[in-house]
């Protein structure tokens, strides 16, 4: 069996090195790049009151804050839910309006969501 084989020159093997490095500094500073976002995203917290983030005193309606009061008035009706499975299951959201959206609290964040209006007493 003839298996074909490369023949490496001593000019070959002396470019080894600069191209392994060079390969190296692109893919440390791609993985650099990448991750920038998060570094920089976790520098910066949101100030939230009630459903509303605080910027320059004025309250504004934003979904991360919107996330975060859902959880808080889901787990004062007992759901055992967390702001993560909120923002990373859309489906947890949908299940948490249709189940607790009559709350008035809630009447903006899940205006969307299929709540028909107040809950029937009986």
């Amino acid at each position: 069996m003839n298996i074909p084989t490369k023949h490496f020159t001593a000019k070959s093997l002396s470019m080894l090195p600069l191209k392994l490095s060079l390969a190296l500094l692109i893919a440390f500073t791609s993985l650099a790049v990448l991750k920038l976002p998060d570094a920089e995203a976790g520098k910066y917290k949101l100030k939230c009151k009630g459903q509303y983030q605080v910027v320059s005193g004025q309250l504004i309606s934003t979904p991360p804050c919107e996330e975060k009061y859902l959880a808080h008035v889901a787990r004062t009706y007992g759901f055992k839910v967390s702001l993560n499975q909120i923002r990373n299951n859309p489906h947890k959201k949908i299940m948490l309006c249709q189940t607790i959206g009559h709350d008035i609290r809630l009447s903006g964040i899940c205006s969307g969501y299929g709540n028909i209006g107040p809950r029937p007493t009986f």
